[in-house]
């Protein structure tokens, strides 16, 4: 009888196993299909884009970039240290936003005190005069103009405790915030971008500069002005400051108006050329582009070529690239094997999701993509529900890895319970401990029916002998 109880619960426990291995894998799948219904997409960012040799800037430096895909879509000499220039308006423009944002109609009376170191380019602003943060702010955006920027940096440093020039430690100031930005080498000596010993940076830094300013409300709207009026107002003479970024201005000139340029500056400094700092927006997505070491061309038309570079790097942007769906989802990739099954002894694998790729439009997918399948185990046991990961595939681009997407199955299979329970038995019986166990049983089955078949021929000798 108690062998007979032991066999009961040893099939007991085989049959609940697949029901078991069902729940899991089942609880696999629907988790997956819970984690994945926000999208059916994936959008990789993190690969480089071969430059295009086709592309020829003039420009001595230049680096365009998608703040859409996170990516660097075009570079020429990125990696050389520069002087900020021009684009330390731009730092300066951060620390008053970000300071006085929410006082920006606050009135600002010019004193000398404020107007002390200044040098270059100027508005010629004057003792007594009054504007607010706001039109300050516009005429250095827009205009780049030194005076303005001098003013503002002392006028950010009258509640800040320092010793020495308080220029010097606003520039210092600066750095500290470029560097919380995520600009590694980058480092302000002024607050003009005037030449300056010790003055660096590079092109990647003055994107990440870009990029944070333009995300400040307000921030592109004073960039993109092409006029500010300010009306005479007591000792406020009356200005029409215009703008000096020829990309959003047609007042001086109407030959580089880009439309789709949504601001930025400017500038040139005799050291770094001239120097254009461009945000412009197409289909919604957003691109900056970064030009130092510009000049002025000797044609008859005495081109800017800043100016032509930029609208080259914002045409390319705006034409050179698209997305490709270079692995769609559910197309068959692969199959796996099946033990145990009822009905069928492999089942196909497919993407769990499409990859799209922003590529240039060029791009020959079917050469220049690539792809590398690892799938778990050679098989896997029934029974196995819908969209079970057994496996993953990974896209190659440029000899590099982009991503990963999960292999799944396309259809649930059922399991064969005789067929699990057979193999169940033959994997319980091969084990070495119950191999062992078996031949120790058998060992001592044998001893006990020796012992017990001595121990009944002793008791006939006796009986026979008491007899």
């Amino acid at each position: 009888m108690k062998i007979k109880k032991y066999i009961s619960l040893l099939l007991a426990v085989l049959c609940i196993c697949p029901a078991l291995a069902a729940a899991v894998r089942a609880s696999q799948a629907e988790s997956g299909t819970a984690d994945n219904a926000a999208s059916d997409k994936i959008i990789p960012t993190g690969y480089s884009i071969p430059a295009d040799e086709d592309m020829t800037i003039r420009c001595r430096n230049a680096i365009l970039y998608s703040e859409y895909d996170d990516r660097y879509l075009f570079s020429k000499r990125a990696d050389e240290l520069l002087e900020p220039a021009s684009t330390a308006k731009t730092m300066v423009g951060i620390m008053i936003f970000e300071k006085f944002g929410r006082n920006l109609e606050t009135k600002i009376t010019v004193t000398n005190k404020l107007l002390e170191g200044k040098d270059g380019l100027s508005l010629y602003l004057e003792e007594g005069e009054i504007f607010s943060i706001r039109q300050l702010l516009t005429m250095l955006l827009m205009h780049g103009a030194n005076d303005v920027s001098v003013i503002l940096s002392h006028y950010y440093m009258q509640d800040v405790e320092c010793e020495g020039d308080d220029l010097e430690k606003f520039a210092e100031l600066m750095t500290a915030r470029a560097a919380e930005i995520g600009c590694e080498n980058t480092v302000y000596k002024n607050v003009t971008g005037l030449h300056a010993n010790g003055a660096k940076t590079v092109l990647s830094d003055i994107i990440k500069i870009a990029v944070h300013a333009a995300n400040i409300p307000g921030f592109l709207e004073m960039t993109s002005k092409d006029k500010l009026t300010i009306e005479k107002n007591g000792p406020t003479k009356a200005r029409v400051v215009l703008s000096r970024n020829y990309l959003v201005s047609s007042y001086q000139t109407a030959r580089y108006k880009t439309p789709g340029v949504t601001g930025m500056n400017y500038g040139s400094t005799e050291q770094m050329g001239q120097c254009l700092l461009v945000s412009a927006e197409y289909d919604g997505k957003r691109y900056f582009a970064a030009i130092m070491g510009g000049y002025t061309d000797s044609d008859e038309e005495g081109t800017q070529v800043v100016y032509t570079d930029a609208r080259k790097l914002l045409d390319y942007a705006r034409t050179g690239f698209k997305y490709f769906d270079v692995l769609k989802k559910g197309v068959i990739i692969t199959q796996v094997g099946v033990r145990f099954s009822t009905n069928t002894d492999v089942v196909t694998l497919v993407p769990e999701k499409t990859v799209s790729m922003y590529l240039p439009v060029k791009t020959d997918v079917n050469t220049e993509i690539s792809f590398k399948t690892i799938v778990q185990e050679e098989e896997i046991d029934a029974p196995v529900a819908q969209g079970y990961q057994a496996g993953d595939i990974i896209v190659v681009y440029n000899d590099e890895e982009v991503c990963r997407v999960p292999l799944v199955t396309t259809v649930s299979v059922q399991q064969s319970r005789i067929l699990y329970t057979l193999d169940a038995l033959e994997r319980f019986v091969k084990k070495p401990v119950v191999i062992a166990s078996l031949i120790s049983f058998f060992v001592f089955l044998f001893i006990y029916v020796v012992i017990i078949k001595s121990i009944v021929a002793a008791q006939k000798k006796k009986r026979k002998y008491i007899k």
